[in-house]
């Protein structure tokens, strides 16, 4: 009995060092805990996304989601932080249908940027977002559209 419990001792002691010496090298990433469904809430579900990369390293920043409620047709955007997470940065999203007024949330966000509803109908919206990393450089998701400044989906 005596010799099982030194076991689970030098064990729990071995486990308790791996774990700290873990945490003596490089700081692992911080998980973002927002979901585009959480955020945006019950019914709506993702239409399409798109990464927001660093223009010179590639590194994914964030994720701009579009979702749908088609039980209301209504049209959800939100921009979920990949890097800088729990960091006050500018994040952005946008969505702009074509019945509606356009709808923007921008600012210092530690996870996400958003919701912003619109309601799209049977019709098409303009959506998109940004980043800003700790250099102040503004990065556009990927598939940014200069001339419209996002991406079209249609419902």
């Amino acid at each position: 009995m005596h010799r099982a419990i030194r076991r689970i001792g030098i064990g729990a002691a071995l486990l308790a060092a791996l774990v700290g010496a873990a945490g003596t090298g490089a700081q692992a990433a911080a998980v973002n805990p927002y979901t585009p469904q959480g955020l945006c809430g019950l019914g709506y579900t993702v239409v399409d996304q798109d990464p927001i990369r660093d223009a010179g390293t590639g590194e994914l920043l964030g994720t701009v989601y579009l979702l749908h409620n088609p039980l209301v047709q209504y049209g959800c955007t939100v921009t979920i932080k990949s890097a800088y997470v729990g960091v006050l940065t500018r994040t952005q999203v946008y969505l702009d249908p074509e019945s509606t007024s356009a709808g923007v949330d921008d600012g210092n966000r530690r996870y996400a940027a958003g919701p912003v509803y619109g309601y799209v109908g049977s019709g098409c919206a303009i959506w998109g977002g940004l980043m800003v990393d700790a250099s102040g450089a503004i990065h556009w998701h990927d598939r940014a559209n200069p001339a419209i400044g996002g991406a079209v989906t249609c419902f």
